[in-house]
């Protein structure tokens, strides 16, 4: 396994024979065989929970 980025917005991007996979707490969370692939859904990810956060936030909801 040879690594791509060591933190891509939280993830490890590697590349292991011929897929690349986003790794998260040591556990591959994502696995595409393009690099552009893996990264647009690394970025699509965060930003789908980033936007969750947010609405909880505008909501009152309580922070920990």
């Amino acid at each position: 396994m040879r690594t791509i980025y060591e933190n891509y917005r939280g993830f490890k991007i590697s590349k292991e024979d011929s897929t690349y996979n986003a790794i998260y707490s040591d556990r591959v969370v994502f696995s595409r065989w393009q690099l552009s692939q893996v990264l647009d859904t690394v970025d699509q990810y965060v930003e789908i929970t980033d936007s969750s956060n947010s609405s909880e936030n505008e909501f009152g909801l309580p922070q920990n």
